[in-house]
């Protein structure tokens, strides 16, 4: 007896999920990272409540000191986010991704806001919780830091975390709850954080990146 249409739809769509969930939902979760790295607790984590967490990293060529103030200076208003930038304009967002370190947008402090994309208000960005220069940067959506000033848990975070390795550096970066979890949202999110940790490196890889006010 042949399976009907909807029978082999039903089949082809429970091998979809079963493939995701065990191959590429594992792969994309801990893109470029050992399994140590993925389970290590990293500064941040103790601030979330919990829910899925992704750990991706990407070893650079340089120093921690040299792959810092790319971090420090992301932002839509300000260096971007090393990714696809013309995907990002689509979605209406104003990123205009630097290619040289700006010593006016180093001072990074808990508290400041990190803009995603500034026609979304407060959905649209992203509040330093936690940071160390040269070793991690915390962010989170202001209703959630406002949860941790209060003594409570927050829903999400999305953190950078630098591991020096003698004159090289591992770059990690983790998030933890938040909209993790959702199919649309993993794919999506994977692709651009990404192509971000390999614009990072590719920057941060230039010995002599030019340091200077922007234009």
């Amino acid at each position: 007896m042949k399976a009907s249409g909807a029978g082999v739809a039903a089949l082809a769509l429970a091998a979809t999920v079963i493939g995701y969930r065990t191959r590429l939902r594992p792969w994309i979760y801990r893109w470029g990272a050992t399994y140590e790295e993925s389970v290590a607790g990293l500064p941040g984590d103790e601030l979330v409540a919990g829910g899925a967490r992704t750990t991706r990293a990407i070893t650079i060529d340089a120093p921690p000191t040299q792959v810092w103030p790319w971090l420090a200076q992301i932002g839509e208003d300000r260096g971007g986010f090393y990714s696809y930038s013309v995907l990002e304009r689509a979605v209406g967002a104003d990123i205009r991704n630097a290619s040289r370190i700006h010593r006016e947008w180093q001072d990074l402090a808990v508290g400041d806001t990190v803009w995603l994309a500034r026609r979304g208000g407060d959905r649209g960005r992203q509040i330093v919780a936690a940071l160390m220069p040269n070793s991690h940067l915390v962010l989170m959506s202001p209703a959630d830091y406002e949860r941790v000033q209060r003594g409570e848990k927050a829903s999400g975070s999305w953190s950078f975390h630098l591991k020096a390795q003698g004159g090289r550096t591992r770059l990690l970066a983790r998030g933890n709850g938040g909209y993790g979890g959702n199919v649309l949202y993993d794919v999506v999110h994977f692709i651009m954080e990404r192509r971000m940790l390999l614009g990072v490196r590719d920057r941060a890889e230039v010995r002599e990146s030019s340091v200077g006010r922007s234009a």
